[in-house]
């Protein structure tokens, strides 16, 4: 049986608003979202205001965003990320972004996977699970560990192994359908436990890096419990891509979704990076909501025999 797929918001698409996190919060379940995922100003903000907002909103925290440095502080007690999890019910961080030399060649993979599953088994303890949320680049091709050394010994900026990495992906024309071996996002699923390490698919980045999102679904299938969804489109400048607003780039929403069933995803979590208002973007994401969630949540609810639970006010 396909797991329905509910919808959550990335607070890190507003953070410019002037509202606390609380009200915000409360906003996201005005618009219809069922879940949010925690960024920046969940350090800053009052755990046990966010939790009452959580309650009264009926909004569930489906994880929290934070660098490598971040986590591994929190493991050795040097801030209070678990204690805020904790308050307020998240049991999942996931390390939003780190440095492309993680995933340039297989010993550098390598010794990432090591880093994560150290720290995973470390939150253990705490009852919080690790996730990954991958970039274009984890997908692009690895370069022979003695080139990344050779990079690493000489006075040669180490973003050279990026720009190498990126040239070779555009000199292979890999098959969009699979996901090469020789790739750092395929060799971390696999030197990682699912025990271990989740995935946070990040569609628009697989689009970007020249890939069909069905084929990143095949290899994270049952260890991606969330996909962000945002659009992007090419700029015609050296391959590179840039966001915009959603439906008008290259990422089929519809059939997303269908993947994302098949693979097991629970949650899909709508993000917006452009330069727009708070308002906006709550009204584009209520959008999102009504076009993709109402029906399925109707559907459910019927068979449940109560009524819808994602519906939007806006």
């Amino acid at each position: 049986m396909k797991r329905r797929l509910r919808p959550a918001f990335q607070l890190h698409s507003v953070r410019e608003s002037s509202d606390s996190l609380p009200d915000v919060i409360r906003r996201v379940g005005e618009s219809g979202f069922e879940g949010v995922e925690f960024a920046d100003r969940f350090r800053g903000a009052d755990p046990d205001a966010v939790a009452d907002a959580l309650d009264e909103s009926s909004v569930e925290p489906v994880a929290a965003h934070a660098d490598l440095s971040t986590i591994a502080a929190a493991v050795e007690g040097e801030n209070d990320l678990l204690d805020r999890c904790e308050t307020v019910g998240c049991d999942r961080l996931v390390v939003s972004r780190v440095s492309p030399w993680h995933f340039r060649s297989r010993w550098n993979v390598r010794e990432f996977s090591y880093r994560l599953a150290d720290l995973s088994h470390e939150l253990d303890a705490r009852d919080v699970d690790l996730g990954y949320h991958n970039v274009r680049n984890d997908l692009w091709p690895l370069l022979p560990d003695r080139v990344t050394d050779a990079i690493e010994r000489s006075p040669l900026p180490t973003g050279l192994a990026t720009y190498a990495s990126r040239g070779l992906a555009e000199f292979r024309g890999d098959d969009r359908s699979r996901i090469p071996d020789e790739t750092g996002f395929w060799n971390l699923v696999a030197r990682t436990a699912p025990d271990d390490l989740f995935f946070e698919l990040e569609v628009s980045e697989v689009y970007a890096a020249g890939f069909d999102p069905a084929a990143a679904f095949e290899v994270v299938s049952g260890r991606v419990p969330m996909i962000h969804l945002r659009d992007v489109a090419p700029t015609g400048r050296f391959g590179a891509y840039e966001d915009v607003e959603r439906g008008t780039g290259i990422v089929d929403t519809g059939r997303v979704l269908s993947a994302a069933r098949k693979a097991g995803v629970e949650w899909v979590v709508y993000e917006n990076e452009l330069d727009a208002g708070p308002d906006e973007k709550f009204e584009d994401s209520a959008a999102l909501v009504r076009q993709f969630f109402d029906d399925e949540s109707a559907a459910s609810a019927s068979k449940a025999g109560g009524s819808p639970t994602v519906g939007s006010t806006r």
